[in-house]
C-alpha cells in the first residue's frame, strides 16, 4: 500500500540553473554531524538533532542565494533520511527546519519588529545565532508536558509504563515532587537502553518502582486494579494521531483497551516537534511509512533481509504502529489533545 505524506502548504522557490547541489567541504558530513549531536547530549531528541544538523549545514554551505540554499537543504535532508533505518524522527525535525526557513525567507521572523522583513543574509545569521533556541524550546516543552501530565498521576494508584521515555520520566518525577501524593510505578523491561536509567532516576526520587518483563503485562494488568494509567512516550506522532514507538507499544495499548473490566487509560506524552506529516493509508505495517526493519507480515520475510536494503533497524530498536483509536490522549506542551486534533496541530504548528 502507498503512504500518504501531506505536502507543504508553502510553495517552494524554483531552483536556478546551475545551482550548487552539494556541500563543497568534504570534511563536513551531515550524517556524522547528526550522530555527533545525539552522542554529545543524551537529552536531545532525534528531531531536534536533525534540525540542528541542518542549521549547521548553513554554516558550512557557501551558498549565495535563497534558492540555492533551499536546494542544498533539500539534498542534504534526503541524505540524512536515507542514512537512517527509521527516518521518521529525522523527517519531523527536518520538515520543521525547512518550513521555518521557507517562511523566514518570505517574511519577518517571529521575533522581528512589526513590518520588518529580514533579508536572506539576515535570516541566515538569525538561524546561526539562535541554533540552541530549538533545543532550549524542546527542553522547556518537556517541562511543560511534565506539569500537564503529572495531573493524571493519582494518589494511591499505580502507573504502568515502558520504553525509557525521557518525557514520561519527567512527568513521574514531577508527580513525585508532590509529597501529598503517593503512587507506585510498574516498569516494563522491554530492552530499551534508556529503561534502566529511567528506573534509577525514579527510585532515586523515592518512588516505589516494580519491574516486569513483557510476558507478564497481561497478567499484571488483569489482576492489579490499582493500575489506572498506562503512560508511554513515542518517537513520532503521525498526523492521523497514531504513533510510531518502541515495539510492544501497540500491544500495550491493545491490552489497556480490551482486557475484561479494564478502566485504565492509555496516554502518550510527546513534544509537538515529534509530529510528522505522514499518515499510513492502509494497514499498521511500519515498513509502509519508510521504516526499514524486518517485515514479518509474511512468512517468507522472516529472517530475511531484502536484497535492496542496506541496513535494517536492530531488533532492540524496532518499532510498531499504534492506532489512534487505542489512544485516550496525547499530552503535549500545548495541553492534552485528542488524536483527532493532531490534524489541526499539523496545520498550525508544522
Amino acid at each position: 500500500m502507498a503512504v500518504g505524506t501531506s505536502s507543504s502548504t508553502q510553495s517552494e522557490p524554483a531552483t536556478p540553473a546551475g545551482a550548487q547541489q552539494n556541500v563543497e567541504k568534504d570534511e563536513w558530513d551531515i550524517v556524522e554531524t547528526y550522530k555527533s549531536l545525539l552522542a554529545s547530549d543524551p537529552e536531545m531528541t532525534m528531531p531536534v538533532a536533525a534540525l540542528e544538523s541542518l542549521i549547521e549545514l548553513l554554516r558550512e554551505t557557501p551558498s549565495s542565494t535563497a534558492m540555492e540554499t533551499v536546494k542544498i537543504v533539500k539534498d542534504q535532508k534526503a541524505k540524512l533520511l536515507a542514512a537512517s533505518p527509521n527516518p521518521l524522527p529525522i523527517l519531523a525535525g527536518a520538515d520543521l527546519f525547512e518550513q521555518f526557513l521557507l517562511r523566514s525567507l518570505r517574511g519577518p521572523a517571529a521575533d522581528a519588529a512589526p513590518g520588518q522583513v529580514m533579508s536572506f543574509e539576515d535570516t541566515r545569521a538569525h538561524l546561526l545565532q539562535n541554533k540552541q533556541l530549538f533545543a532550549t524550546r524542546a527542553r522547556d516543552a518537556r517541562d511543560s508536558i511534565a506539569a500537564v501530565g503529572s495531573k493524571y498521576v493519582l494518589h494511591d494508584k499505580v502507573v504502568l509504563t515502558a520504553g525509557g521515555s525521557r518525557v514520561v520520566t519527567s512527568i513521574l518525577l514531577r508527580a513525585a515532587a508532590d509529597r501529598t501524593r503517593h503512587f507506585k510505578v510498574y516498569y516494563v523491561r522491554d530492552g530499551s537502553p534508556r529503561t534502566d536509567a529511567s528506573i534509577a532516576a525514579l527510585r532515586e526520587a523515592g518512588l516505589a518502582v516494580g519491574t516486569i518483563n513483557q510476558g507478564k503485562i497481561a497478567h499484571v494488568m488483569s489482576n492489579l486494579s490499582r493500575i489506572n494509567l498506562v503512560l508511554v512516550g513515542t518517537e513520532v506522532v503521525l498526523q492521523n494521531g497514531g504513533i510510531i514507538s518502541r515495539m510492544g507499544t501497540s500491544q500495550l495499548a491493545f491490552l489497556t483497551k480490551h482486557l475484561p473490566g479494564s478502566r485504565k487509560r492509555f496516554y502518550v506524552a510527546a513534544e509537538t516537534h515529534k509530529i510528522v506529516r505522514v499518515t499510513p493509508l492502509s494497514g499498521p505495517i511500519v515498513n509502509r511509512v519508510g521504516v526499514r526493519q524486518e517485515d514479518v507480515s509474511k512468512w517468507e520475510n522472516i529472517d530475511r533481509t531484502p536484497d535492496n536494503v542496506k541496513e535494517l533497524l536492530a531488533e532492540q530498536d524496532e518499532v510498531d504502529y499504534t492506532d489512534p483509536e487505542l489512544i485516550d490522549g496525547i499530552i503535549t506542551e500545548q495541553g492534552t489533545k485528542m488524536t483527532s486534533q493532531i490534524w489541526e496541530m499539523v496545520e498550525d504548528y508544522i
